[in-house]
């Protein structure tokens, strides 16, 4: 059913996907999809989370324990991109649904901010200031993702250069 979720959100785009043909193409009933997720969205969220979790991403690893956060962001946003579409219809209905948000926080946007956060120690040294750029950088990639932009190497450069490669003292 993952995997069935995954790939037809992927090829057809999030919005296009009904629960019903999600269920046809693992070979499931309707109901058997409800069984186990309330809604398509939860289905869809746990697909591309698992997904995510199924793939060695070696760049990003890399590039978070060197804490060069340009190559991190580069990688970052090519295990992203796949994801942009869904993680857009997710963010829509996570508004008029505290469960789903709950949930996308717990298993998507606080994982990505962690890691986010791990790529930042050696530039951002102090907590405080390390926390308020990952909101920063983190809000500036849904934003991207809200309005369809594109997460590619320039989009990288552009937060990692400057602000981001050379903090200023708050003072």
């Amino acid at each position: 059913m993952l995997d069935a979720a995954y790939w037809q959100v992927s090829e057809r785009g999030y919005g296009a996907v009904t629960l019903e043909a999600i269920a046809r193409a693992a070979g499931a009933g309707k109901q058997t999809v409800y069984r186990w997720w309330p809604s398509k969205s939860r289905l869809v969220l746990e697909a591309f989370v698992a997904k995510a979790r199924e793939r060695i991403d070696r760049p990003r690893e890399t590039a978070q324990r060197a804490g060069e956060i340009e190559k991190y962001l580069i990688a970052d946003f090519a295990a992203l991109r796949p994801f942009a579409d869904a993680l857009r219809g997710l963010l829509a209905e996570a508004v008029d649904d505290p469960d789903l948000l709950s949930a996308l926080r717990r298993d998507f946007l606080d994982p990505r901010a962690a890691a986010l956060t791990v790529a930042l120690a050696r530039a951002f040294p102090e907590v405080t200031a390390r926390a308020r750029v990952v909101e920063a950088v983190e809000g500036a990639i849904i934003g991207r993702v809200i309005l369809a932009e594109p997460l590619d190497e320039g989009f990288a450069r552009a937060l990692s250069v400057g602000w981001l490669a050379a903090p200023r003292d708050p003072s």
